[in-house]
Parts: structure tokens; C-alpha cells; sequence
């Protein structure tokens, strides 16, 4: 007679550990249907107000852009979104 009560709750927790497998994956299925959209985030602007005609040259070094525009050498930290540098130009 215990043999079989033992053999009866092993075959209970083989049930119990196969619902609680499906619930798991069916979980995880859920969850990766479900998630919540993205936020969009605003980039970040840097406004020079150089007209499109006024530059003559651009360069990237690292973290740096130089803007070489008809009066003013511009020297931008890229990943601050700063000005670092405006050095006029002299005409002679």
C-alpha cells in the first residue's frame, strides 16, 4: 500500500511540475508579446545658425567637429553638444 500512495505522488508532482513548465513558457511568450513601446526621446540640437552656403569645411576628429565657415573656425564637442571654440578669421 505505500508503494502505491508513492507511486500516486510521484505521478502528482510529474503533473504539477509539467503545468507549472507550460505556465512558465507561456509566461515568457506573453511577455515578450506585451512589452511596452518605447519612449521617444528628443535628441539634443545645436543651433549655429550658419546658412548652408556660409561652410567651407568640416572635420571629425574623435569627439571634435571643426566647421570652417567664411568667417569663423567652429570647434564642437560632438557628445556634450557644446560649443568648445569660435575663432573668427581674419581677412586681409
Amino acid at each position: 500500500m505505500p508503494q502505491k500512495a508513492l507511486l500516486r505522488l510521484v505521478y502528482i508532482m510529474g503533473i504539477i511540475l509539467v503545468v507549472l513548465f507550460i505556465t512558465l513558457v507561456a509566461g515568457i511568450i506573453w511577455k515578450a508579446r506585451h512589452r511596452p513601446a518605447p519612449e521617444a526621446t528628443a535628441e539634443p540640437t545645436l543651433t549655429l545658425n550658419l546658412a548652408a552656403a556660409d561652410i567651407r569645411a568640416t572635420a571629425l576628429d574623435g569627439d571634435r567637429l571643426m566647421i570652417t565657415t567664411l568667417k569663423d573656425i567652429i570647434i564642437v564637442d560632438v557628445r556634450q553638444h557644446r560649443v568648445m571654440l569660435r575663432l573668427p578669421l581674419n581677412a586681409p
